[in-house]
């Protein structure tokens, strides 16, 4: 059995959105996960870029940690799908608007993501587990 956390953000309806994902993450995975409260974060914005106003200044976070399976191939395909059928954009064309935003930091004690295991946002989440 593997275990893996998935962190999940959005700043585009999010509350909306953030149920949404839950939703079909549980669909999914009804046996075997457990979710975080959600809690509101600041964007994080490289530099030369503009901070950016109103809704997407903030993002909604949440993490869930998952038994599954599934490979680790299977699982990052899987997310990447979800987000597509969610309506995810990226690059210019999104302006920023982050729909849903699924990461899988951590698979079977392994951070897969150093940048996000680090952040705050992430491990304000990681707490309420």
């Amino acid at each position: 059995m593997n275990r893996f956390i998935i962190l999940l953000a959005s700043n585009s309806e999010a509350e909306k959105n953030m149920e949404i994902a839950r939703k079909l993450l549980i669909m999914n995975f009804p046996e075997s996960i457990r979710f975080s409260e959600n809690h509101w974060s600041a964007a994080i914005v490289a530099e030369g870029h503009e901070i950016p106003q109103g809704e997407l200044s903030r993002y909604l976070n949440a993490v869930c940690v998952v038994q599954s399976e599934n490979t680790l191939d299977t699982i990052q395909v899987f997310l990447k799908k979800m987000e597509l059928e969610m309506g995810r954009v990226r690059g210019v064309e999104a302006q920023g608007r982050v729909l849903i935003d699924l990461d899988l930091v951590e698979w079977n004690g392994a951070v897969l993501r150093p940048k996000d295991a680090a952040q705050e946002y992430f491990n304000v989440c990681l707490r309420d587990l």
